[in-house]
């Protein structure tokens, strides 16, 4: 039985690392913001459409299977959600993914609150990402940080 158990154990780990060896050089998918627009709606918590695009730098296509994320400013998450449909982005190509994201009313408000205290520092911003590629891969995660612009003041 032994002898069985240690055939099984070697068979799987030539099969993982030749899945391994497949992609060696997957570079990780570019992400930018593309189109932020506020929909129509009588809620008092605003729902918006985010245009994201997607850049695929690898000579395989990207399948994706879901996304998660979430958006902050000044440590205040402002929306959060998760997508599933989402289009395949071929090899060395581009699309763009449209999300639909609700705004975390706390969040908002603990924001303006930030906002309206006198500041010295630039406002931060921050974009989580996380992209499932399948069963048999490990999530994405893409981690955009910054800061705004803030307007000058006559």
């Amino acid at each position: 039985m032994k002898p069985i158990v240690t055939s099984i154990t070697i068979f799987m780990l030539v099969v993982l690392s030749a899945c391994a060896s497949l992609t060696p050089h997957f570079e990780t998918p570019q992400v930018s913001v593309k189109s932020f627009t506020l929909l129509p709606g009588n809620s008092i918590n605003p729902t918006f459409e985010i245009g994201l695009r997607v850049t695929n730098p690898n000579s395989i296509e990207l399948n994706l299977k879901g996304m998660s994320y979430t958006a902050s400013i000044e440590g205040n998450r402002i929306f959060s959600g998760v997508a599933s449909q989402l289009p395949i982005i071929p090899a060395y190509a581009e699309d763009e993914v449209k999300l639909k994201a609700q705004a975390d009313l706390f969040g908002g408000l603990r924001l303006m609150g930030d906002l309206l205290k006198p500041r010295e520092k630039p406002i931060t911003y921050s974009l989580k990402i996380k992209l499932d590629i399948g069963l048999f891969a490990l999530p994405i995660y893409i981690n955009h940080e910054g800061v705004l612009a803030q307007p000058k003041r006559l």
